[in-house]
């Protein structure tokens, strides 16, 4: 997470400084001016040099010397704190511009100052900022004969004051002389002018402190809670700033030797205060943005989603347990019940830059739903039941999709009944379980057949001798029904193992039998004559009658076939399905009529004279009117 300020674009101006003396011996100091920059917007450079103006103490100009400026460095972008980072639109550089002067010892020393304008028109905390320029300033003690030196800061200071961190920033200094050093916020001064931007000689002492805007103080320049303090003995500054912005910021070190005030190093900074990039953040993946963690069971694989994270330190909140925790950074845990449980996650324990996160995980029996389905395969029957069994999300609704051959629709919840299909098929069938947490699709199939009974018919492709009976027989069931593609002569054709007398060769006889459970299946018998068996001639059989009472050919005559014999005679339609006249003991009297005595129409039909259980003669006999 990261929250940016934006500078405006001619905000890249002076963003702070101070100078500093080493005094080398013989009345000769070091002076060191350093000046820092706003570099991200790309303003006005470093000057090329720079003027020093020493005043006396009456306030006369004792040297004015032009010092070229040193290199350019830039200031890391720091924050103080190094588990945060700062955004990438700060930058901040610095140039010191050092000069060697010979000041010998006077009654009221020295001021050295420089002047320059102006500052960032974006800083919060002084009025009319971008018309208030700076003044850096430092005073030589009054007949310094102990070559002193000023305090120098230790540290350069961050660019950044991250919103809401607890602040630890070293604002300490170092004193070659060993004196004793005093810490304060303090006044800033205003220097230059936007019309004269870099004078040339610096104006005299004393100078023009700038107002800051309420509440802010030159004590509490920024706003804090706790408030920014400076330890006035070790310069370390703390407290949490509450409100991003810029701030500028007096940081004054005093030096003291002997209980007397020998120079005040003052240090004209601005600080940017804004929200930074955390560098170490501990997260997880939690089930709102996996609910697929719902469905993992009470066995949970856990993954980090950290930033900065060197080791793991994770806590299951297993109450029942000790050894409810790992080190790893992917850990799987096993959870001994259902239930609510706190997880934490601790990345980098021990070291500066940890973080902590407890997350609220919902445990539940992982979903283990399956389809169990029963019925009748059959196309005659099916009558399929499906069942979604096994365990469910609790928030889970359940629907079903059979395809539009079926005769079921839109089927809800866990149980449906009574299904089937129109044809025989492979059908697919698909369970739909709807839940916000473990949505799942089960699949299964069905197989609905044609003759799916499997039957057996004997004999199989069998010769017999003509006028012998075929035994017929079939797999048991509930019901049978025979017949021939020919015509022939069933004793029962809806009996298991009817017997059959055949009229013409190579016969196929056919048999659907149905099973208790209504399914059928079908199964053939195939049966020829011996090829040494020759049809006798039987032409002068009667073949055609004429039943119309003219005493000519009214009857079917059988005379030359029964030889006196009492033989039965069975007369049924040409296409070998049904009986339509049967009598015993046949006298030659049939005359073309039903059972009850109607006249059958016009057409072809087929006798049979059974004398004494064999077959004796079988033929087609035509009626004509």
């Amino acid at each position: 997470m990261a929250l940016t300020l934006g500078f405006a674009s001619n905000a890249a101006h002076l963003v702070g400084g101070e100078i500093t003396y080493t005094c080398l011996g013989s009345n000769q100091y070091q002076v060191k001016l350093r000046i820092y920059r706003d570099c991200f917007s790309g303003g006005a450079a470093f000057d090329n040099s720079v003027n020093f103006t020493v005043y006396n103490l009456a306030g006369a100009v004792v040297t004015n010397p032009s010092v070229p400026k040193g290199p350019t460095i830039s200031v890391p972008a720091g924050t103080g704190n190094p588990c945060l980072t700062t955004p990438p639109n700060i930058c901040t550089e610095y140039a010191e511009y050092v000069a060697t002067l010979t000041l010998p010892p006077v009654v009221g020393g020295y001021t050295i100052s420089y002047q320059r304008c102006c500052r960032n028109s974006t800083i919060s905390n002084i009025s009319n900022p971008g018309s208030r320029g700076n003044t850096y300033t430092v005073k030589i003690p009054s007949m310094d004969n102990t070559c002193n030196s000023t305090p120098t800061f230790t540290t350069v200071p961050p660019i950044v004051l991250c919103l809401g961190d607890q602040l630890n920033v070293d604002a300490s200094a170092t004193d070659s002389n060993g004196d004793s050093l005093f810490y304060e916020f303090c006044d800033i001064y205003t220097g230059g002018s936007s019309g004269n931007p870099s004078p040339s000689t610096a104006t005299p002492p004393p100078y023009t402190t700038i107002p800051f805007v309420a509440p802010a103080t030159p004590n509490q320049p920024v706003p804090g809670s706790p408030a920014l303090a400076i330890n006035p003995q070790t310069g370390m500054i703390t407290g949490v700033a509450t409100t991003a912005g810029q701030y500028v910021v007096g940081i004054c070190v005093s030096e003291y030797r002997n209980g007397q005030l020998l120079s005040v190093v003052r240090r004209d900074y601005q600080f940017n205060v804004t929200n930074c990039i955390i560098n170490t953040v501990a997260d997880m993946v939690t089930q709102l943005e996996d609910p697929s963690l719902y469905c993992d069971g009470r066995t949970l694989t856990f993954t980090p989603q950290t930033t900065g994270a060197l080791t793991y330190f994770w806590n299951f909140g297993d109450t029942t347990t000790t050894a409810d925790t790992s080190s790893q950074a992917y850990p799987t845990y096993t959870f001994p019940d259902t239930g609510t449980y706190t997880v934490t996650l601790i990345i980098n324990p021990g070291l500066v830059c940890t973080d902590t996160l407890k997350v609220p995980f919902r445990v539940m029996n992982a979903p283990d739903y399956r389809i169990e389905k029963s019925g009748v395969p059959c196309v005659e029957v099916q009558n399929y039941r499906f069942e979604a069994k096994g365990t469910a999300p609790y928030d889970a609704s359940i629907s079903w999709d059979f395809g539009s051959d079926a005769n079921t629709f839109g089927a809800t919840g866990k149980l449906v009944t009574g299904v089937s299909w129109n044809s025989s098929g492979v059908y697919p069938v698909r369970c739909i379980i709807q839940s916000a947490y473990c949505p799942d699709t089960l699949w299964d199939t069905v197989k609905v057949y044609d003759w799916y009974y499997p039957v057996t018919a004997t004999p199989q492709d069998t010769q017999i001798a003509r006028g012998d009976t075929v035994l017929l027989d079939v797999t048991s069931g509930a019901s049978y029904y025979w017949f021939a593609d020919q015509p022939v002569y069933f004793n029962n054709a809806q009996q298991r193992n009817p017997q059959a007398l055949m009229h013409a060769d190579s016969t196929t006889y056919y048999v659907i039998v149905t099973d208790n459970r209504g399914c059928r299946g079908i199964d053939t018998v195939f049966v020829s004559w011996l090829p040494d068996q020759v049809e006798p001639d039987l032409s002068n059989v009667m073949n055609v009658i004429t039943p119309n009472g003219d005493g000519n050919n009214d009857v079917l005559d059988l005379t030359e076939v029964l030889f006196g014999d009492a033989c039965t005679l069975r007369v049924m339609n040409r296409w070998g399905t049904t009986w339509v006249y049967e009598t015993e003991n046949y006298a030659n009297a049939w005359g073309g009529t039903d059972a009850d005595g109607n006249l059958l129409p016009s057409g072809t039909y087929y006798f049979f004279v059974v004398c004494e259980r064999d077959l004796r003669y079988a033929g087609p006999v035509t009626i004509v009117y």
